[in-house]
């Protein structure tokens, strides 16, 4: 697999389209050719996620002060669970050597509508090596959890790479993710 950037002449736009409104819910989804905007003009990259000549997703990444953000990821429904999330994560984490590598996301809660697919998310990237920060954000009116994959997580580091973000009226408020007891800690259990 291999990342190639996007630009807004990109040939397959509707196909991104379609990958990207399948991956996240209608309130986190931007469409590619604005992600590709913002590329072209800000401090994101977009890349495309291709094996040989096929199109399997695409990432949307941001660096600063030897951060790496991952701030999109998307694999088309087609080719999930195929190994291509975490060859995509390996991809980010060469792609940006010698950083520390940062995700954000939907925190599991079981009263969600998507808690079994906010589960399944967390759990792939804990697989893929990353790890809990204890922090967490809330923006979109949704609480999102920030892991890292490496030890040295630096919430101010990352507070200043978030205000480079180029989203309109984009002030996350940040916390410290509360402990669990009893029902939903052994919920989360079972689940990983």
């Amino acid at each position: 697999m291999e990342l190639v950037k996007i630009t807004s002449d990109f040939d397959h736009m509707e196909l991104l389209d379609r990958i990207a409104r399948e991956a996240f819910p209608p309130e986190e989804y931007i469409a590619p050719a604005e992600l590709a905007r913002m590329a072209e003009n800000g401090p994101l990259e977009f890349f495309a996620l291709k094996d040989g000549e096929a199109i399997i997703g695409f990432m949307v990444t941001m660096t600063h002060e030897e951060m790496a953000y991952l701030f999109f990821l998307a694999v088309d429904s087609d080719c999930r669970s195929k190994g291509y999330g975490g060859q995509a994560l390996a991809l980010f984490a060469l792609h940006y050597p010698n950083m520390t590598h940062i995700v954000d996301l939907e925190r599991p809660d079981i009263k969600a509508g998507n808690a079994l697919q906010r589960l399944s998310r967390k759990k792939f990237y804990m697989r893929n090596g990353y790890r809990e920060t204890g922090q967490c954000m809330k923006y979109l009116g949704i609480d999102f959890e920030i892991l890292c994959l490496e030890e040295d997580f630096n919430l101010g580091k990352f507070k200043r790479l978030m205000r480079k973000l180029p989203i309109e009226n984009f002030r996350p408020r940040y916390f410290t993710k509360p402990m669990f007891s009893g029902g939903l800690f052994s919920w989360l259990g079972m689940c990983f």
